[in-house]
């Protein structure tokens, strides 16, 4: 695992975004799979700026999104809302092929055997995390079986707390389930990025750093893996004593 320490969110955000313009860069058709969430709105917008000016080459990339809220998709908190209102209709040219869960659908059997489908057939050059404040990656929460693939997960009360606060909605607005890939599809994927900022996030980083590698935390699980990226501020770090 490659750290990289930063003072500020602005420096991990830039320190982000150079990992995923380097995937697009080096890769004929790149594979990436993102999160959404504050700890990636830097990135994003660093994303959209590169793309208008012409030195991101978006248009080879097929583009797909990890997870999404059990809602209407056009409501203020989903993953599609965000991807569009943040990203898609923002840039000037769009990827080769884009691919989003569809949560608002009454019985999800067939969406979860599309989208499994979809992750068979192309091998993912880079899965974008975040880091929930209790280690969850994506959606899945603490006890997620390590092999766990694509899924429709219950949300713990800090995730629902976290939803609430970022998209400024009333408790009885929250979601309390997710469609998510496990944890094991995201260790499938040849490189992974995951980020982390802020002190509400310093517990899970010295978790996923220095903690146990068993199911009571996902986060750690990351260690495994041959090829991550964890980018950190200095307030994430705070509680590091190995590091």
């Amino acid at each position: 695992m490659k750290l990289i320490k930063t003072k500020t969110y602005e420096e991990m955000s830039q320190q982000a975004l150079e990992v995923v313009k380097q995937v697009i860069e080096s890769n004929e058709n790149p594979v990436i799979n993102t999160t959404t969430g504050a700890s990636f709105d830097g990135m994003f917008a660093g994303l959209v700026k590169g793309i208008n000016v012409g030195e991101i080459p978006i248009e080879k990339v097929f583009l797909m999104n990890l997870d999404e809220y059990v809602a209407k998709r056009d409501a203020s908190f989903t993953v599609y809302t965000y991807m569009h209102q943040k990203f898609y209709d923002l840039i000037t040219k769009m990827p080769k092929r884009v691919e989003l869960l569809d949560g608002s659908l009454d019985d999800f059997t067939d969406e979860i055997a599309r989208y499994k489908q979809i992750l068979k057939e192309n091998q993912r050059d880079l899965q974008i995390l975040g880091l929930g404040v209790n280690g969850h990656l994506g959606a899945n929460e603490p006890g997620t079986p390590f092999d766990a693939r694509l899924f429709l997960a219950d949300s713990d009360e800090s995730t629902i707390k976290s939803t609430i606060m970022y998209n400024n909605l009333k408790e009885d607005e929250a979601p309390s389930q997710m469609l998510t890939l496990g944890l094991a599809d995201m260790m499938d994927a040849k490189q992974i990025l995951v980020t982390a900022s802020g002190e509400r996030k310093a517990e899970a980083v010295k978790g996923l750093l220095e903690g146990p590698i068993d199911e009571r935390c996902p986060a750690p699980i990351l260690r495994n893996h041959p090829n991550v990226v964890f980018i950190i501020d200095e307030a994430a770090g705070s509680l590091l004593t190995k590091h």
